[in-house]
């Protein structure tokens, strides 16, 4: 399993941001947890590391993410991918 992030430049520059930073700063909270980023570039990608609770500790991370004052009006895409196929984020967080 995965999760793929994109962000609107524009929006995090509204947001005084810059998406540099944006990205350090997912990275962080994935590194913090050991999943390793792996993909980079226009948008960041993190894959699960093969333990029973990767599931539930990567949802965490995206739970507090949604819950943050800038993540939603700066993302474009949160899509998470698993066996079971692809899931919007963003669309089930009340942003189309």
């Amino acid at each position: 399993m995965n999760v793929k992030f994109s962000f609107d430049e524009a929006m995090v520059k509204r947001w005084g941001f810059m998406l540099e930073g944006v990205h350090q700063t997912i990275k962080n909270l994935f590194a913090a947890r050991n999943f390793p980023c792996v993909s980079e570039g226009d948008g960041l990608s993190f894959a699960d590391k093969g333990h029973g609770d990767d599931f539930a500790v990567m949802w965490d991370i995206i739970l507090s993410l949604l819950r943050s004052d800038w993540f939603l009006d700066c993302a474009a895409s949160c899509v998470w991918q698993d066996e079971d196929g692809e899931e919007d984020i963003l669309s089930q967080a009340g942003k189309a």
